[in-house]
């Protein structure tokens, strides 16, 4: 973390980074980084491949993560939420960045591949990213806004599942109340995460509720999105944030896979289980050629026909199962 630290006070230009399809931990872990950054004061650009989904809208400065940017050299590029420019969905990194002189990765994702000749604070047992970010501003003497505190409690909050997976451990709370005290209020966050839904979102995931089925070969409760649905419903992949959750309530199953056909031609998977199941998701998602966490994880492959994956995919959990 020292080195870290001293990478940022060395630095005048940053980009900070975080993975495609940027979900509530990614959204505040940058948006609080940033705005303390600013603080400093550095030149500070943020960029996401993809548009930050609207749910996030309520956070003040989340229109300072551009979708564009001229590519120019900085000093310090940070990246998280990832730990490796390929997870940002980036395929010309040089379109957005010409060079740079250093690289940081915070990231609490386990380390399966991690870019080269980085400073990185790597925590797999930390529920969220916005926690390490929260740990850094501390030991910088960093003083943390409300605005501030808004983002990092998003990021604890939705990477937590509103405080009801079980990465909810005490250093979540206790990060959750010091952030409280300095202005943020759960209540805001949960009923913008959670309740706000619009009409599109909702008759989406009925038409995905209504048509879960449970294998009992495997353990599994799973329901999909076709891209034809979105466009009956007017909804966009975003509203589906969230739903992968509410299947992963079904009583009689270990864990929950929700697969979204994407615009382009793509299936996304999404996997959620419980530590008392004894499910490790990751190594589905890894056999699948994605990743991420031993409770929640996904993936990405290609296929002409969400339906039909369904079945392509349980056969292959049942030789990895």
């Amino acid at each position: 973390m020292q080195q870290a630290i001293d990478l940022i006070k060395s630095s005048k230009n940053i980009l900070i980074l975080t993975h495609k399809n940027p979900d509530g931990d990614a959204v505040g872990s940058v948006l609080g980084l940033s705005e303390a950054l600013l603080s400093l004061p550095k030149n500070v650009e943020c960029f996401s491949k993809n548009k930050i989904p609207d749910v996030f809208k309520f956070l003040t400065s989340v229109s300072s993560i551009k979708n564009q940017i001229s590519p120019k050299h900085y000093e310090l590029v940070i990246l998280l939420d990832c730990a490796f420019f390929l997870r940002t969905g980036i395929d010309n990194i040089n379109e957005v960045i010409s060079s740079h002189n250093n690289l940081l990765v915070i990231d609490h994702h386990p380390k399966n591949k991690i870019e080269r000749g980085c400073v990185s604070i790597i925590d797999d047992k930390a529920s969220s990213t916005a926690i390490l970010i929260y740990a850094l501003l501390k030991k910088m003497r960093i003083k943390i806004t409300k605005n501030i505190s808004d983002c990092l409690l998003t990021g604890i909050f939705t990477d937590t599942g509103g405080f009801q997976h079980s990465n909810t451990d005490p250093q979540s709370l206790e990060t959750a109340a010091e952030l409280m005290r300095k202005g943020s209020r759960i209540d805001k966050i949960a009923k913008n995460i959670f309740n706000g839904k619009n009409v599109p979102a909702i008759k989406l995931w009925g038409k995905a509720l209504s048509r879960i089925q449970t294998d009992k070969s495997t353990g599994m409760a799973v329901s999909y999105i076709s891209k034809s649905d979105m466009e009956e419903c007017g909804a966009k992949e975003e509203d589906a944030s969230g739903l992968v959750n509410i299947i992963n309530t079904v009583s009689d199953a270990k864990f929950s896979l929700l697969l979204t056909e994407s615009a382009d031609k793509k299936i996304k998977g999404s996997l959620r289980s419980e530590d008392y199941h004894g499910i490790d998701v990751s190594e589905i998602a890894r056999s699948l050629g994605g990743g991420g966490h031993k409770l929640a994880s996904g993936f990405e492959m290609e296929s002409e026909n969400v339906e039909n994956s369904v079945e392509k995919i349980r056969k292959i959990m049942l030789k990895k199962l």
